[in-house]
């Protein structure tokens, strides 16, 4: 994962309260046991409040059921919707930032355009990479009585292209009836047609389904690096804490590796090895993966270096 995102947790005074939940329903009961599990851990409760009234006051947009939230210095740091929901919840208290759980839920969704279509109109949603919808139009007439007809309609098209070439969309997914579908793709320039999916009813599922796929791949082709730079001994690929430490130190991490996201009964210098490396990445603008069982490595963590 690109970590650019996370890099407002650099250089802020601890404490920090880290917590991550599924939204999806019952969250007040959940959120309830989470802050009386952080009261247990001595948490701040000026930040345990900040938590509290970030969480009892948002609105988890359509097709998102997981948040992550990490509070420290006085403000919400971070505060994300993803698409997969944790199993249980986590909530942390400590003098660092936890953001292992949050790089294993949010993998980027792909940048895309959502198109709604019916005979008498479409609704169009652009999605940036980390699920949030950035612009929303409707086009069309939106009257049972009448059809779109073809300035309609080069309207909806030049609607759905602007977006993608705002957002550098990877899909275009059109979404509806298979009338309206139909016009909008053969009205669609050459040149977009291979971005196009085509899904009856709404589109969330397939979107996370196609994203889930392309992360995947993404995390294979890690592994796949890694296994074949150590197996060449070209020094670009390094496991155990103490090799990865000190690539750290020395700016040379271009991904860190984990297995999982709870590698911290181990320590580091500085603290939990779950806390203390991912934020050491973060800050030297490395990128996160966690690999779970693709592959074997000393103490759970590698790296793969930079030149």
């Amino acid at each position: 994962m690109h970590t650019e995102s996370l890099h407002g947790v650099v250089g802020v005074e601890g404490p920090f309260v880290s917590v991550f939940l599924d939204v999806g329903e019952h969250v007040d009961l959940r959120w309830r046991a989470m802050r009386d599990q952080l009261q247990a851990q001595g948490a701040d409760a000026y930040l345990v409040a900040l938590a509290h009234n970030a969480i009892t006051s948002g609105e988890t947009p359509r097709g998102l059921a997981g948040r992550g939230l990490v509070v420290g210095g006085g403000r919400v740091l971070v505060d994300r919707y993803v698409p997969v929901p944790p199993a249980g919840y986590t909530a942390r208290s400590g003098p660092l930032p936890y953001v292992l759980p949050l790089i294993d839920l949010s993998e980027p969704l792909l940048p895309h355009v959502v198109v709604q279509v019916d005979e008498h109109g479409a609704d169009l949603r652009g999605v940036d990479s980390t699920g949030r919808p950035v612009a929303v139009a409707s086009v069309g007439a939106r009257r049972p009585d009448r059809l779109l007809d073809a300035t309609e309609v080069a309207d909806m098209t030049q609607e759905a292209t602007s977006l993608v070439d705002r957002l550098d969309a990877q899909l275009l997914v059109l979404a509806g009836s298979l009338s309206g579908r139909r016009s909008l793709r053969i009205a669609l320039p050459t040149r977009y047609h291979h971005l196009v999916v085509e899904v009856e009813g709404q589109a969330d599922q397939a979107v996370l389904h196609l994203a889930g796929r392309a992360n995947q791949d993404a995390r294979r082709a890690v592994v796949e690096r890694f296994r074949d730079e150590s197996a060449r001994l070209t020094g670009r690929a390094v496991h155990g804490l103490g090799a990865v430490t000190e690539a750290l130190d020395a700016g040379r991490v271009s991904t860190l590796l984990v297995t999982d996201t709870l590698i911290g009964s181990r320590e580091v210098e500085g603290g939990r090895a779950d806390e203390v490396l991912p934020l050491r990445a973060i800050a030297a603008g490395a990128g996160i993966a966690v690999v779970g069982g693709a592959i074997r490595l000393h103490e759970d963590v590698g790296a793969l270096l930079s030149g």
